[in-house]
């Protein structure tokens, strides 16, 4: 969570022995910051396997990938246009 949304513990999910795993980043501006470097610099990251839109079949050998660590690097899931489209963030 780096700005929202908070997440308040209550009291049902610590007497339910809930675990809760995450990590913190940093500021909005720590993030651009970040975002103008790996521009400048050019950093690519290493991609393990891409998969093609949503074939599901697929997508279950990532996880299956994800959980016996057999990947180096990214697992991506490509969408129907092929990544051309202009990102959202």
């Amino acid at each position: 969570m780096t700005i929202s949304p908070r997440m308040d513990f209550i009291m049902p999910a610590v007497l339910r022995n809930i675990e809760v795993r995450g990590s913190t980043m940093g500021s909005r501006k720590e993030f651009a910051d970040m975002v103008n470097f790996v521009r400048e610099k050019k950093v690519k990251p290493v991609v393990s396997r891409t998969v093609q839109g949503l074939d599901l079949q697929a997508i279950d050998g990532l996880f299956e990938d994800m959980k016996n660590a057999g990947q180096f690097g990214k697992l991506v899931v490509e969408g129907i246009d092929g990544g051309k489209a202009a990102s959202k963030l």
